[in-house]
């Protein structure tokens, strides 16, 4: 079936393809312009917001790491005498609010000293002491304390004597609270968030509380943590049924920090530009399809018109008034070109007659 356009449609056509494709290129030009600045400087904040909370730890766990190694070079501490021990495990304790617990283990890792003047406990079943007896500099561990019966994080770091033989464990408990709020003082937006993890992918601390169901919950299926580079740079993914931006580093800890976001709300701004934009677009349609509509009328109007007039002179039917030949433009012309053939008819007729 042969496609027949009438003038309408040609003039529809036309106006769309002289508006909107300048339009359209504009728009994709500057929403591909905007979209990379913005993208830009959401990767900016994410990074910039993980860099917080990693700076905050590094410098926390850094400060906790100079107090537990100049203790392990004082004469009191490697005697194992728990009469000397004593005093400077509470002066350190003290010094530190965020610890609740220091002491010394032995190398079958029962208490020797412990600040608190408690009743003298076995950890020898605990990470941290099995990884300072089996020669590490450290051992850490994120756990429920025996003490506390709290999410702690407890560091044991070995003890040796002038034959740097491993004569015990100096250990530190402390209460995450510090950690934490250096997690949860992290808000951008209404749903991004910082997240600690420790060694195990387990939760240390978590922007959302409401996300979290028990404590030290299992993290490592977390779909931040499948998606490949996202410790180079921020990446999108999908948390069930919603879009995420977010940006993961590694600690010197073996900690985890990931800094997410929704995406929607992150980009918010350019869903809001594209939305103006499909209007925007959409306005111009209507306008140039009515523009194309009246512009069509007022050319196909005159041109019906001759065409009828066209029809019936070719019908002998010669007492008709045309119209539009006083027009200056094309449809004028052609007004008067019927005109003419109108009277050329007209005379033939008339000569035919006398014959």
């Amino acid at each position: 079936m042969k496609l027949s356009l009438n003038i309408f449609h040609k003039v529809l056509i036309t106006l769309l393809v002289v508006t909107l494709v300048p339009l359209l290129a504009l728009w994709y030009l500057g929403n591909s312009s905007a979209e990379k600045e913005l993208t830009t400087k959401i990767n900016e904040n994410l990074v910039a917001n993980t860099d917080t909370v990693a700076t905050g730890i590094n410098s926390w766990d850094d400060t906790n790491m100079r107090a537990l190694r100049m203790a392990t070079r004082l004469d009191d501490i490697i005697s194992m005498n728990p009469a000397r021990q004593v005093p400077i495990l509470t002066a350190i304790s003290s010094t530190y609010e965020w610890s609740y617990l220091l002491h010394i283990e032995g190398t079958d890792g029962k208490d020797v000293s412990r600040s608190d003047g408690g009743a003298l406990t076995d950890y020898s079943d605990r990470a941290y002491f099995k990884k300072v007896m089996a020669g590490k500099e450290e051992g850490r561990l994120v756990a429920i304390g025996k003490t506390s019966g709290k999410p702690s994080l407890n560091i044991g770091v070995p003890i040796r004597n002038d034959n740097r033989t491993v004569v015990g464990v100096l250990a530190i408990a402390m209460d995450l609270g510090v950690v934490s709020r250096t997690v949860t003082d992290i808000k951008i937006g209404e749903t991004g968030r910082a997240i600690l993890l420790d060694a195990e992918k387990k939760v240390i601390a978590h922007g959302d509380p409401t996300k979290i169901k028990t404590q030290l919950q299992d993290f490592s299926k977390h779909p931040a943590l499948q998606v490949p580079g996202i410790t180079d740079e921020p990446k999108t993914y999908m948390d069930g049924n919603v879009k995420m931006v977010g940006f993961v580093r590694e600690l010197p800890q073996g900690w985890t920090v990931l800094v997410e976001q929704q995406y929607d709300e992150a980009y918010a701004a350019m869903n809001k530009m594209r939305d103006e934009a499909r209007i925007l677009i959409g306005v111009v349609i209507v306008l140039v399809a009515a523009l194309a509509f009246v512009m069509g009328k007022q050319l196909t109007r005159p041109i019906n018109q001759l065409t009828a007039i066209a029809e019936k002179l070719s019908k002998g039917q010669l007492d008709v008034t045309i119209p539009q030949t006083s027009r200056g433009d094309e449809i004028g012309s052609l007004a008067r070109a019927v005109e003419r053939l109108g009277v050329s008819i007209q005379m033939a007729m008339d000569r035919l007659r006398k014959k």
